[in-house]
């Protein structure tokens, strides 16, 4: 049975990530993705969520406005050194931010868990806030959500944005308090393990060595660039930390991935010094919480477990749902296209056209460094820098 996720991404590199294995994963059911402000602003989220649902054809997959600030009003600060510009590293999808500013949806996310009750896994990577929103706004609904994976918090660890607080809970303490507190069957994932997640370039080059569509071709570019800020933050780490992307394994149960917690959890959101810290006890006489408001806190990630799997799914060969006929094209049913124009052609038609133009040159036995040329044009012209 297909795990339906609905995940909240405020979507820069690592979001991204989580998204694409979602998307290849035989066993996931993407209910929808809510953007948030975070990493990038809210308009930037949906964009950049909607630009990968389109490079895999999964148009049908709803994408939701969230919040645009947190809770207690104060204007957001982004991240464009460790995410580029866009969101996305190099990557500059082809349509505009601004597009998605008027986007007002936010309703279709309750709309999503009634058709789906007790179905429903929410896999939050950014921001408390739209979560604790909706919370406040329709608890009656919320209550048929089955379960919620929180990646967020720094337990007995140094904090990524401060010296105690990681970023997601530093970014809406208030929000990510009211959800540890009010919200059942929560799971929270933080830096304690998420910072052992790494994906080395040897790992990239893997993933991109047997990538064969647009989507898993937009990885390398942003990780490659991922690495290079984390260079400069943590001088000599041997990858890119995939917090997200180990939050949404967490909520697929992958076997083996994580070992847990039980603790009552607080996030200190009125301290001068001391904002977004995640506070549970875990002192050795301390003892486990129980029941559904009592969060697990995974404090232990198996390395080869996390490595194996994510490589067996970002190199798993091309699927899409809603697309069924791409791998039975031939030159004749192939028509004939400049290049140069491409950027002209709807985003998921350019991302088809390329796929079909590599298959092509694939099954004609074409040169090597030609193939090789067209996989690297991006999905629109001078998309990557």
């Amino acid at each position: 049975m297909a795990n339906k996720l609905l995940v909240f991404a405020d979507t820069g590199i690592d979001d991204a990530m989580a998204i694409i294995y979602a998307l290849q994963h035989p066993d996931v059911e993407l209910a929808g993705i809510v953007g948030d402000f975070g990493n990038v602003s809210r308009d930037q989220a949906l964009r950049n969520a909607s630009y990968l649902l389109s490079l895999a054809d999964r148009k049908g997959v709803p994408v939701i406005a969230g919040a645009t600030r947190a809770l207690n009003g104060e204007e957001p600060e982004f991240f464009p050194d460790i995410h580029g510009e866009e969101g996305l590293g190099p990557i500059r999808p082809p349509v505009p931010a601004e597009r998605y500013a008027n986007r007002t949806n936010f309703s279709r996310l309750f709309q999503v868990i009634k058709e789906n009750p007790n179905e429903i896994t929410i896999v939050v990577l950014g921001r408390c806030t739209t979560l604790a929103m909706a919370w406040m706004i329709n608890p009656a609904v919320m209550k048929r959500v089955k379960a919620t994976f929180l990646m967020g918090g720094a337990f007995l660890v140094p904090g990524n944005e401060t010296e105690l607080a990681e970023a997601n809970f530093l970014g809406d303490a208030t929000a990510a308090n009211f959800v540890c507190a009010h919200a059942p069957n929560v799971t929270i994932v933080p830096l304690n393990v998420t910072r052992d997640a790494l994906l080395t370039p040897a790992d990239v080059n893997l993933i991109d060595s047997k990538a064969t569509t647009p989507l898993l071709r937009t990885i390398k570019p942003m990780l490659d660039f991922y690495y290079e800020s984390y260079q400069v933050l943590e001088p000599g780490i041997q990858g890119t930390p995939q917090h997200d992307l180990t939050a949404l394994m967490a909520a697929m149960e992958v076997p083996n991935l994580l070992d847990y917690k039980r603790r009552n959890v607080q996030v200190e959101d009125q301290g001068r010094y001391s904002s977004g810290l995640s506070v549970a006890d875990f002192r050795p006489a301390s003892a486990a919480c129980s029941g559904p408001y009592c969060p697990r806190i995974a404090v232990q990630l198996d390395f080869s477990v996390f490595r194996a799997n994510v490589l067996d799914i970002l190199t798993r060969s091309y699927s899409s749902p809603d697309n069924k006929s791409l791998l039975g094209i031939t030159h004749s049913s192939l028509p004939k296209i400049n290049v140069h124009c491409v950027e002209k052609v709807s985003l998921t038609s350019q991302a088809l056209i390329l796929f079909q133009l590599e298959m092509l040159s694939y099954r004609e036995g074409r040169d090597a460094n030609a193939v090789r040329s067209i996989k690297r044009f991006e999905i629109d012209r001078g998309v990557v820098n």
